[in-house]
């Protein structure tokens, strides 16, 4: 089971804040993901 395969299913937020199927956006393009946490 490769990642990609595993991280297409999930659901994240646009910028609108409309949720989308992750494996979604790399079907059109490259997508770079970014993981941040934040403490504040």
């Amino acid at each position: 089971m490769s990642l990609a395969s595993v991280l297409a299913p999930l659901m994240v937020q646009d910028p609108d804040e409309t949720p989308v199927r992750l494996g979604d956006l790399w079907a059109e393009r490259p997508v770079v993901l970014v993981f941040v946490r934040h403490f504040g």
